[in-house]
C-alpha cells in the first residue's frame, strides 16, 4: 500500500470540481483504496504537499501515425491531408517504422500525463498491430483503430473494402478489452464507400463496438460530402449508413445545422472537440453553446498531428480561447479531459475521477516556485500548464513516469 499526502482536484461535473486540500491518497495494486483528510489519517506517508494530484488525462481523438508531422502547415484540411498526412501515413506500411513511431508516441503521451487515449493508426494492418503490441508492452491503455478508407485516396494508402473490413473485424476480435481494445475507424465519409460504412455500422451495432470518424470539420469537406452522397447534410450520410449511435465518437463537428444536432442527440452520439486543431487549420469555431444546450456529450482531443501538442491541459485552455464570447471555466476544462471523456467511453466507474475502488490512474503536478496551492490552483493548472512540472504518472498503480 502506498500513501501520498498531497492536494487533489477531483472532477464532479462540467460545473464542479472538488478541491481536497492536504489529503492522503492510498492505493494498493491497481486500485485506489481510500482518500482521507490528513487530520484523520494515521501511518506512514510520502510527502507531496507541494504538489497537486489530478486524475489521469484522457485524449478522445488522436492520430498516432501523424505524430511526426506536427507543425507541417497548410492553410486548410484537404490540402494538408494531401501534402503531409497521406505521404506520412504511407511510411507506416513498414512494420519497423510503425513500431518505432508507436514507441515514440506512447512515451510522449506519458510525458504529458495522458493515461488513456482514443487512437487512429495509418490504414495498414501492420501499423495497427504495432500500435497494439507496443501499447501492451508499455502498459498503455487505449482504444486503437486502423483507419479505414476505400475510395478517393492516393495510390499506396487506398485499400479495398474487403481489406478494410476484414482486418478491422480481426483486430476487434483479437483486442477486446475495454482498456486496450479496437475501435472501428472509417476516416471520414469522402474516403469511405457506402458499402464500407454500412457494413461497419452493421457489425459495430451487432457487437456493441465503438466507432470513430470525422464530421463537418471543414466547409470544403462538407460540400464535397453533399456532392458525393446527394444528401442535404453530412450527418445524414452517417445516419443512413448506421454510423451514429451511443458508442460513436465524431471528431470536430463544427459546421452543423440544427437538424444535424438533433440527429446526433437522438442517436446519443458523442463528439471529440479538437480546439487546437480547429484553430491550426482555420476550420472554424466549435458551436459549444448549441451543443451544450442539446446536452450532447463531448470530450477533448489533441488531434495530433493537426493539433500541435499532446498536452491535454493545453487543449483545455484552447477550449476556452477558441470561444469568441462564451467563457469556459476551469471546472469544465478539467471535466472534458477526464470524467466527461470517461463517461463517453463507458469507463466512468474506473477512470476519470479519483475515489475508492477506481483505478489508480493519476498524475502529480508541481507548481512553479512561489505559487501557493489552494482552490485557485485549478485555474493556474489549466491556463499555465507548461509552467507546472509533471513529476509522476501512475497507471493502474504503476509508476509510468517518462522524463524529457
Amino acid at each position: 500500500m502506498k500513501h501520498l499526502r498531497s492536494n487533489i482536484f477531483n472532477p464532479i461535473s462540467p460545473t464542479e470540481a472538488e478541491y481536497l486540500a492536504d489529503h492522503v491518497l492510498s492505493f494498493d495494486g491497481e486500485k485506489i483504496h481510500s482518500i482521507t483528510a490528513f487530520r484523520d489519517f494515521s501511518g506512514a506517508w510520502e510527502d507531496y504537499r507541494d504538489h497537486i494530484i489530478l486524475p489521469g488525462l484522457i485524449d478522445l481523438h488522436v492520430h498516432l501515425s501523424q505524430y511526426r508531422i506536427r507543425g507541417m502547415y497548410e492553410p486548410a484540411l484537404l490540402p494538408w491531408l494531401k501534402e503531409h498526412v497521406f505521404p506520412e501515413e504511407m511510411r507506416s506500411s513498414d512494420p519497423d517504422y510503425a513500431r518505432q513511431l508507436s514507441l515514440d508516441f506512447y512515451q510522449a503521451l506519458l510525458r504529458r500525463g495522458t493515461t488513456f487515449s482514443v487512437i487512429y493508426t495509418a490504414p495498414f494492418r501492420q501499423a495497427a498491430d504495432a500500435a497494439f503490441e507496443v501499447a501492451r508492452e508499455l502498459g498503455i491503455r487505449a482504444k486503437i483503430g486502423m483507419t479505414m478508407m476505400d475510395m478517393n485516396s492516393p495510390e499506396g494508402i487506398l485499400h479495398s473494402t474487403d481489406y478494410a473490413l476484414k482486418h478491422s473485424i480481426e483486430l476487434f476480435e483479437k483486442w477486446d478489452s475495454p482498456f486496450l481494445g479496437y475501435i472501428f475507424s472509417p476516416r471520414f465519409a469522402p474516403t469511405c464507400s457506402e458499402t464500407l460504412m454500412r457494413e461497419t455500422g452493421k457489425y459495430a451495432s451487432a457487437h456493441e463496438a465503438f466507432i470513430q470518424t470525422h464530421l463537418s470539420e471543414n466547409l470544403e469537406e462538407t460540400r464535397w460530402v453533399k456532392q458525393l452522397f446527394g444528401q442535404e447534410t453530412y450527418t445524414e450520410v452517417y445516419a443512413d449508413y448506421g454510423i451514429l449511435g451511443p458508442r460513436t465518437i465524431l471528431g470536430h463537428a463544427i459546421h452543423l445545422a440544427d437538424a444535424e444536432l438533433d440527429l446526433l442527440a437522438q442517436s446519443h452520439s458523442a463528439i471529440a472537440h479538437c480546439p487546437d486543431s480547429n484553430f491550426y487549420l482555420k476550420s472554424g469555431e466549435y458551436p459549444l453553446k448549441r451543443i451544450a444546450d442539446r446536452g450532447l456529450p463531448f470530450g477533448l482531443g489533441s488531434d495530433v498531428g493537426a493539433g500541435t501538442t499532446l498536452n491535454m491541459l493545453q487543449h483545455a485552455k484552447q477550449m476556452n480561447f477558441r470561444q469568441s464570447e462564451l467563457p469556459v471555466l476551469p471546472a469544465e476544462m478539467l471535466y472534458h479531459i477526464t470524467l466527461g471523456s470517461a463517461q463517453i467511453l463507458g469507463l466512468q466507474d474506473r477512470l476519470g475521477s479519483l475515489s475508492a475502488g477506481k483505478d489508480a490512474d493519476f498524475i502529480l503536478l508541481k507548481p512553479p516556485q512561489g505559487f501557493e496551492i489552494g482552490a485557485h490552483s485549478l485555474s493556474q493548472v489549466c491556463f499555465l500548464s507548461e509552467d507546472f512540472e509533471l513529476s509522476k504518472v501512475f497507471v493502474q498503480g504503476q509508476d509510468r513516469t517518462v522524463k524529457d
